[in-house]
């Protein structure tokens, strides 16, 4: 399926840039002489595979391996460690995602590439990407937005793209410049910082919006600042995308989600969305009581009014904390504090920030003194955390209290007992 792909790409676009680097640029043909060259790894679950992690030109030599092999690819995160699956991978899975979500459970996800082919075509037919002659990439393409926008786009549709170590405007700018007709996929802290910055956008054909709810203030400054409608695209690591903002004028209400992408298929049980295509993931490698993840369909956290083929954000139900758009934890925070301090109690939980674009600040709650909470303490806390795992907020909370508390919810979300 992928080989027949990529030998029309290469017949088409062979000598053509693939991919540009800080370092230099990729054609396809030098592509496929990368991937071919990659020794491939090997563990007791998932056998022979690659492992897709670091730079952009690493994780696109890596995927390109994998589908050109058959063999699975684990996608991991630049700044994460690798998890071993839980479970012996499914025969079938070209691709094995591992992300907190909403769930807050940090564990691996397996897709077919049929699936993975479903949610990188879907988009590229919806956004009309065939009129673009780059994907800029100032964003994680190890994360599913950014993977499904680019690099993904790179390898099964020939679009090339422009990979970006950081979104910062020196390197954004002078990358810019060398294009026409740019399609910017970023989330809305970075749409924010850009704004401030004094970034000239001129060349971008088509600018898109995903990872945490689009206000429509930020999307209002992006048109008056940028000439640019600013497309809103909603979805999840288990479903691919979901639905999107085809229209060319500023949405009115700030959960407006656009409309269900073709082949998309979706219900509100209980309030929350359950989404059912040819890009629903296999599954996780450890399932949680009252999930679903299988067979073509995924229940979402998330609070979902729809009405015919329109979907509206009510809010996300999961533990998981969104820090601009970066997935986290609670549990696996409130473990490194416990390592690092040797307090027992620690809870971890998100609550809406001040800044919109920023959409959860991190609260620790420990079961110390205030003369314990010092900024020595608390320093020593925050040792082993990465910058976007750092609380923001710290309070002192009775164990007993808190324990109580979480039985009456119905559990120990975000909460570590020893």
């Amino acid at each position: 399926m992928f080989a027949d792909r990529w030998k029309q790409i290469l017949n088409l676009r062979g000598d053509d840039v693939a991919l540009w680097h800080p370092g230099g640029a990729l054609s396809f043909r030098a592509l496929e002489t990368a991937a071919r060259a990659l020794p491939s790894k090997i563990c007791g679950r998932l056998g022979r595979h690659y492992l897709a992690q670091g730079d952009g030109p690493e994780i696109t030599t890596a995927l390109l391996a994998g589908f050109l092999t058959g063999r699975p690819v684990q996608l991991v995160e630049k700044d994460r460690s690798r998890r071993v699956p839980a479970c012996c991978v499914p025969r079938n899975a070209a691709l094995v995602k591992q992300t907190v979500g909403s769930s807050g459970v940090r564990r691996c996800q397996f897709f077919t590439f049929a699936q993975v082919a479903a949610d990188v075509d879907r988009l590229h037919d919806a956004m009309g990407l065939n009129s673009c002659d780059v994907a800029l990439a100032p964003l994680s393409v190890a994360h599913s937005f950014g993977l499904t926008t680019t690099v993904l786009q790179t390898l099964l549709n020939g679009l090339p793209t422009h990979w970006l170590p950081t979104p910062f405007p020196c390197g954004m700018t002078e990358a810019l410049g060398q294009h026409e007709r740019v399609f910017l996929p970023g989330v809305p802290a970075m749409w924010k910082a850009w704004l401030l910055s004094g970034l000239d956008l001129s060349r971008v054909k088509l600018a898109v919006s995903a990872g945490s709810p689009l206000t429509l203030e930020l999307e209002a400054k992006v048109r008056e600042t940028f000439h640019l409608k600013l497309h809103n695209l909603y979805g999840t690591s288990e479903t691919g995308a979901i639905s999107y903002d085809t229209g060319n004028e500023p949405r009115t209400e700030a959960g407006d989600l656009g409309t269900l992408l073709p082949g998309v298929q979706a219900a509100v049980e209980n309030g929350r969305l359950v989404v059912a295509s040819d890009a629903v993931g296999l599954g996780y490698d450890t399932v949680q009581p009252g999930e679903l993840f299988s067979l073509g369909r995924h229940r979402t956290w998330d609070r979902i009014t729809l009405r015919g083929n329109a979907l509206t954000y009510d809010a996300c139900e999961g533990p998981g904390i969104n820090v601009a758009s970066r997935k986290l934890s609670p549990a696996v925070i409130a473990e490194k504090i416990r390592t690092a301090t040797g307090v027992r109690h620690v809870r971890i939980h998100g609550q809406p920030s001040r800044d919109a674009e920023r959409v959860q600040d991190v609260v620790a709650c420990l079961g110390v003194t205030p003369e314990q909470l010092t900024c020595e303490f608390k320093s020593k806390a925050c040792a082993a955390l990465a910058p976007w795992e750092v609380p923001r907020h710290w309070r002192i909370e009775n164990p007993g209290f808190a324990a109580s508390e979480a039985e009456r919810s119905g559990g120990y979300e975000g909460m570590a007992l020893a």
